[in-house]
């Protein structure tokens, strides 16, 4: 199966403080190219880790110059006081997915800042990322913000708490969840099993993880070539509201 045209919801560029890794705009731009990646949706970590505002604009700047690229806004609830007037600046300047940093910026899922700019995102009608990778975070972010009409990809989640995720995904309709660190036998299908076949979606995490292993658990999963399709491009298509082609 051609596997061209892939929409990758997980990326990010700039800075990383924890490690001396080379995450530049210029290796993420790399990956995009060599993989023939259609949409890499992606976020300056300029916003994660120092001014939000100047970060996001990055990150805007950057989309804007390549085609292949959409922003990904990063909101910092610590900063409630202007948080829900930022994620309205950047929606208005195009921007419909927001990315959240719990365990980096140090602040709970339970968070009542966070719960209320969620709110205002889905007023908006906007998207959220959400890392929840231990036990119990997935089941914590579903029970905050579950409730709400805001379509929610969780990211970061591996084998360990597979099963948590099934049944998140199971119980709240708009939760969501990438595989990039899924690294089991059988996890890509268990995962469309049991939580769903449309909401498993691909992010690579790129280009601080390697891209190449969530691209080929898709490519050797014992799955239809039509799961495959809706992984790699047609699930991120409906969780943006876009109808596929």
């Amino acid at each position: 199966m051609d596997l061209a045209g892939i929409i990758d919801m997980v990326t990010s560029f700039g800075i990383d403080r924890t490690r001396p890794s080379d995450l530049d705009l210029d290796a993420l731009l790399a990956v995009v190219e060599e993989h023939e990646v259609e949409r890499a949706y992606t976020c300056s970590l300029r916003a994660v880790y120092y001014t939000g505002p100047q970060g996001n604009d990055e990150t805007l700047r950057a989309c804007e110059e390549h085609d292949a690229l959409r922003p990904v806004a990063v909101l910092d609830p610590r900063r409630f006081f202007d948080q829900e007037d930022e994620a309205r600046r950047c929606f208005d300047r195009g921007c419909t997915v927001f990315r959240f940093f719990p365990q980096l910026q140090g602040w709970p899922f339970e968070f009542l800042p966070f719960v209320k700019i969620c709110e205002t995102l889905a007023e908006l009608g906007a998207r959220a990322i959400v890392h929840a990778s231990a036990y119990g975070e997935a089941t914590r972010v579903a029970r905050a913000i579950g409730h709400l009409d805001l379509p929610v990809l969780l990211v970061g989640g591996g084998y360990a708490n597979i099963g948590e995720l099934m049944a998140v995904l199971a119980e709240y309709p708009t939760m969501h969840c990438d595989a990039h660190v899924q690294d089991g036998p059988f996890a890509l299908e268990g995962l469309m099993r049991h939580g769903g076949e449309d909401r498993v979606i691909f992010g690579s995490n790129s280009p601080e993880r390697e891209f190449l292993a969530p691209l080929l658990m898709a490519r050797h999963a014992e799955i239809a070539d039509s799961q495959r399709r809706a992984y790699l491009h047609d699930n991120a298509l409906a969780f943006l509201g876009e109808a596929s082609a």
